[in-house]
């Protein structure tokens, strides 16, 4: 006898979504806090979106820009970045090019969240954008 999969409640969507935002929150906060705040002139958190998964799942994008009021060196930025992290051996790190050419670093962790830090100079942006592990759900979910 096979058992028929059932369908999760609204309300179980709605809590996957809420502890996926709050965990990929929590990490992007914490690389915000990396930049000397000194340095920071705002913060502007963008509103999670719900991005397609395979097999009926979606994941929360989201992200932060901070304004900076001078210049930021990329590679101590992105070191204490890593530094951070560090002591967590399920991320990892690597640094890669933006369409754009400018040096990003590309954070994960094996559950599958992603983190992507930017730093403009030449618009005095750190842009940091978050991606949570897939969850069930739908685009359509609110």
């Amino acid at each position: 006898m096979t058992a028929t999969p059932t369908a999760s409640s609204g309300s179980d969507q709605a809590d996957a979504r809420a502890a996926a935002e709050e965990r990929a929150g929590a990490v992007q906060r914490t690389i915000a806090d990396t930049f000397d705040a000194e340095k920071v002139s705002s913060a502007m958190n963008r509103k999670w979106v719900l991005l397609a998964c395979p097999d009926s799942e979606v994941q929360s994008a989201g992200g932060i820009t901070l304004r900076l009021t001078e210049s930021e060196t990329v590679d101590p930025a992105y070191g204490r970045i890593r530094s951070e992290f560090s002591a967590d051996p399920s991320f990892t790190a690597e640094t890669n090019r933006t369409g754009r050419g400018l040096e990003r670093l590309a954070l994960s962790r094996g559950t599958g969240e992603r983190y992507l830090v930017t730093v403009d100079n030449e618009s005095l942006t750190v842009r940091i954008a978050s991606f949570s592990p897939c969850y069930r759900g739908s685009l359509s979910d609110r």
